[in-house]
């Protein structure tokens, strides 16, 4: 009988396995095909669920539709060839197989990691299959009978969702940036089948390059792993970081070996040659963006449920790396305001004892005055109100200037003055006094001429340093203050510099920036100067250093941060 005859239905192998010359396989023509073959042909091609015959010594093929979705590339040539030609990459595990089902046993394996060639690649793939000996008209073992389903979706998919749990799970217990990008990486190192390196890289808003914070599947440090990568420009080699910058969007980079040359050789055989730059979510307040780079897998195909899963990698990342960030800067501002209420605690302590003294002063004078006699001893005791008087008075206007320092001055507008305009107006107010002295004042603002600065805070930062110098100015030597910018990288640093008497800074630096403090009781002041500098500056992401050496003098450096181009 003729195949036509033999071989009913079956789609398209059923046509395919009716049309091929079978004289000129190892098999022969169908009539002198033994009918234990025959019949399991016809099983295989009866049914719709993929299954497979190998047929003889050599293994011969034959399968039906759906099976032959299962071949892909090799689908339709394996029909009638034998095995081990077409399984080459994988014969060795298929032999360990075949071995017990041609000695008459059956096996059954559940999900079980196979590396097919059937894309042009080796592949990662995953079967449940089962493998039954064929008994011939000998009671011999004739051939083996497959069946088996695909399972590779389905077991990718409970990999990768246990992933995304284990992502979850440990970026949720991190409560700083540096902790949670430690556990993120900890969390996508546990799959390295779909991710088998990862980089993650932040870039602050000012710096010119992007920090290498946490990685795993490269040696940090090498070309392919660098601690830095430049954020301003596309460099022609290496990792296209500005790019994503930038752009804001996901970047896919192939050809991996080429880019960045010879690979480490302590890398898994199956070297990734592609990988994808993720821009992560972050938080609308932060100066600080990240991008993640994952290595994709040589053994997987870049399908929508990679792109998919990559998707939702990116999504959970930004969210932890951003759930931190905000913990952090919550953590930061609940600090400050201890530290503040600290300060408020200590502010008003100090304000309540100014200003007892006066009251009380006042209501033990007036008694006197009225206990006294007119004439010169009541006189002397209104002087004595009047001082009072102006001492309390001085003591309501400071505190009412660091009300205004501490509410106003972060709200003012900056705006870029020159720095030798503002100088000017503060020389013409202490000329007198610096002649009373004999002092010189002196100036270069060569370095750095401008600031970007509110300009009536810079008048009083200013004026208070040079006033400072000169109440502190040593009788022994001629005054000479001098006034100086230098420009460093994102600053601008103002020096106010004098040869006065200095200041002991082991015994009174805590002391000197508080408010109502003054270290000397000559000349006026209300000992509020350098407290208002330094909560200026502050508000504004400056700070304000001092220097000084008892009988030498003493140098005030006030950092300006310089605001960035438009």
């Amino acid at each position: 009988m003729t195949a036509h005859e033999l071989f009913k239905g079956g789609g398209e192998m059923g046509a395919r396995i009716r049309e091929l010359d079978w004289s000129q396989t190892l098999l022969g023509p169908v009539a002198t095909w033994p009918q234990s073959l025959r019949t399991a042909v016809t099983i295989i091609l009866g049914s719709r669920f993929p299954m497979m015959v190998h047929w003889g010594p050599e293994l011969v093929h034959f399968y039906n539709d759906g099976y032959a979705t299962i071949l892909e590339s090799k689908h339709p040539g394996a029909l009638g060839q034998p095995a081990e030609p077409w399984w080459r990459e994988m014969w060795p595990f298929l032999v360990d197989i075949f071995r017990p089902v041609l000695a008459g046993e059956t096996t059954y394996f559940e999900n079980s990691l196979v590396l097919p060639n059937r894309k042009g690649f080796v592949e990662e793939a995953y079967f449940t299959f089962s493998h039954s000996p064929i008994y011939d008209e000998q009671g011999q073992v004739g051939g083996i009978f497959v069946t088996a389903l695909e399972t590779t979706s389905t077991v990718l998919q409970q990999r990768r969702l246990a992933l995304l749990s284990h992502l979850t799970a440990q970026t949720a217990l991190s409560a700083l940036p540096a902790e949670a990008a430690q556990h993120l990486l900890g969390a996508l190192a546990t799959n390295p089948a779909d991710i088998p390196f990862s980089l993650l890289y932040t870039h602050e808003a000012t710096a010119r390059h992007a920090q290498l914070r946490a990685w795993f599947g490269l040696p940090a440090g090498e070309p392919m792993a660098p601690t830095t990568l430049p954020a301003d420009f596309a460099a022609p080699n290496g990792w296209p970081l500005a790019e994503v910058l930038h752009g804001g969007q996901p970047l896919l980079l192939e050809n991996l070996p080429e880019r960045f040359g010879k690979w480490p050789a302590d890398l898994n055989a199956e070297l990734p040659t592609r990988a994808i730059l993720l821009p992560l979510l972050t938080v609308p307040t932060s100066r600080t963006v990240s991008v993640l780079i994952l290595g994709l897998s040589a053994r997987r195909p870049w399908d929508e449920a990679y792109q998919a899963f990559f998707t939702l990698v990116a999504d959970y990342a930004g969210r932890a790396l951003a759930r931190a960030a905000t913990m952090h800067e919550a953590q930061r501002l609940n600090q400050a305001l201890r530290e503040a209420n600290t300060s408020l605690d200590s502010f008003v302590h100090i304000v309540a004892h100014d200003l007892k003294g006066p009251a009380t002063n006042l209501e033990r004078l007036l008694d006197v005055y009225h206990e006294s006699s007119p004439g010169p001893e009541q006189d002397y005791i209104v002087s004595l109100v009047e001082k009072e008087v102006h001492r309390l008075t001085s003591t309501i206007q400071g505190l009412l200037q660091v009300l205004h320092t501490q509410h106003g001055a972060a709200g003012s507008t900056p705006e870029r003055v020159a720095l030798a305009e503002v100088y000017a107006t503060v020389q013409a107010e202490v000329a007198e006094l610096l002649h009373q002295q004999q002092g010189q004042l002196v100036a270069d603002f060569a370095e750095a001429p401008t600031v970007y600065f509110p300009r009536i805070y810079l008048e009083s930062i200013l004026k208070n340093l040079v006033s400072n110098a000169l109440k502190y100015s040593d009788p022994a030597r001629p005054l000479l203050i001098q006034v100086r910018t230098h420009q460093q990288p994102g600053m601008v640093m103002l020096t106010v510099m004098d040869n006065g008497r200095g200041i002991d800074l082991s015994r009174d630096r805590e002391r000197l920036f508080q408010p109502f403090t003054r270290l000397t009781t000559e000349g006026q002041g209300s000992g509020l100067g350098l407290y208002m500098i330094q909560t200026i500056v502050q508000q504004r992401g400056g700070s304000l250093e001092v220097m000084s050496t008892p009988g030498k003098g003493t140098t005030f450096t006030v950092v300006f941060p310089e605001a960035l181009p438009a």
